[in-house]
């Protein structure tokens, strides 16, 4: 991974027509240098900053390092501390993670305008899955760390942007809820995750004896 010195605005892909895979703003015809009311546009247009007004945008960019990764690096690796938060700027990572037989498996692909590894600005617990670079990657890194020193100093943007990880976090809560009530609910629509479940068991039982 090499460090640029300051922040920049996303390039938009060269020769690419497929939209961004995060969701988040439209880089088309955002150039390098752009002007800080294009760097707020596009923070905010996360659901992460959204309450954050231009001044506590460029608060938050101020302790944020620009990080270019090369196809084939890792982020960070699952189950490793979490220590900072990554805002992708242009380009492609994968999300992986190990299955009970550890075998590795892609739950999803995230490009332009997405966060990853984002509560580790609350929490030092272990990942709960890898990132991977797809295609070259200009990511945000935001240490847990400084974020914290942020809020130690009472910043207004730390608050505002600990009041959407916590939103993040009842909603994650809510639908771990509602997937506990289904499987008690309709115990035979889960029949064939809970046999396979248990074979893979036995046979990591059976390696672990052999």
């Amino acid at each position: 991974m090499s460090e640029d010195e300051k922040p920049r605005l996303p390039m938009p892909r060269p020769g690419s027509d497929r939209p961004s895979l995060g969701g988040g703003l439209s880089l088309g015809g955002v150039s390098q240098g752009a002007d800080e009311e294009s760097i707020v546009s596009f923070f905010r247009s996360m659901p992460l900053f959204s309450l954050l007004d231009a001044a506590q945008v460029m608060e938050i960019m101020r302790v944020c390092r620009i990080v270019t990764c090369a196809a084939g690096e890792v982020l960070f690796q699952e189950d490793e501390a979490a220590d900072a938060m990554y805002i992708i700027e242009r380009g492609e990572v994968a999300v992986t993670r190990r299955s009970q037989s550890g075998d590795e498996v892609t739950v999803a692909y995230l490009g332009d305008g997405s966060v990853v590894g984002e509560m580790a600005l609350i929490v030092s617990s272990p990942r709960s899955a890898a990132i991977k670079v797809v295609s070259e990657t200009r990511v945000y890194r935001l240490d847990g760390r400084d974020f914290d020193r942020l809020r130690r100093q009472r910043s207004l943007a730390a608050y505002k942007i600990l009041l959407k990880l916590l939103e993040t976090l009842g909603d994650r809560r809510q639908r771990v809820i509602e997937r506990i009530d289904d499987v008690f609910a309709r115990p035979a629509e889960h029949v064939d995750a809970f046999t396979r479940q248990a074979r893979e068991l036995s046979e990591r039982m059976i390696k672990t004896l052999e």
